[in-house]
């Protein structure tokens, strides 16, 4: 489940920057859009460790 909202997060992310006017706005879409993409990449390996299914 933490893979598919961090992927969400990161298309809106995007689509988001491609709109925006605001430097300030750009700045903290792409900090959001960082952290997202750590979070998925956690999500991702410790799926790999753990299983689909995590831990019993």
């Amino acid at each position: 489940m933490d893979i598919l909202i961090a992927a969400e997060n990161i298309r809106k992310f995007n689509s988001l920057l491609l709109t925006e006017k605001d430097d300030l706005q750009k700045r903290v879409l792409l900090e959001l859009l960082g952290l997202e993409k750590e979070k998925l990449a956690a999500a991702i390996a410790a799926e790999q460790i753990l299983g689909k299914d995590g831990p019993l």
